[in-house]
């Protein structure tokens, strides 16, 4: 649960690296927010680059309902709101599982959808029942 600190070095912070590996966390960047919503909990957390937005509901106690974390079951299904550009694009899991109306919509699977950079994102679950 705390691999996000695994590997943080200090030191030069000018050096640029590519998007961490799932066990390789970065720190939550503390300036740059991310709301969730869930069924009835709302809570502006600080993004953690590279983990999933069902990991980081989970993590912040937000009443996200999943089931099998592989995006088959849709139950993390959500919307983004607002700064999906910040998200990873969808991947082949949630392009069998989603309409291609759905994702042009804004529709993502909290388990497959990465934070890949900083900045203002909502997201909202919304499951199919």
């Amino acid at each position: 649960m705390f691999k996000f600190w695994k590997n943080k070095k200090g030191g030069n912070s000018g050096e640029k690296t590519s998007l961490p590996a799932a066990e390789e966390r970065m720190e939550a960047v503390p300036d740059r927010i991310i709301e969730l919503t869930g069924r009835e909990v709302q809570r502006s957390v600080a993004p953690v680059l590279g983990m999933t937005v069902l990991d980081l509901a989970e993590r912040n106690e937000v009443d996200w309902n999943s089931f099998c974390k592989r995006g088959t079951c849709a139950r993390c299904r959500c919307m983004v709101v607002e700064g999906i550009e910040y998200l990873s694009e969808p991947n082949l899991a949630e392009e069998r599982r989603l309409d291609p109306e759905e994702i042009e919509e804004g529709y993502r699977l909290g388990c497959q959808s990465r934070i890949e950079t900083v900045g203002p994102v909502k997201i909202k679950h919304a499951p199919y029942f």
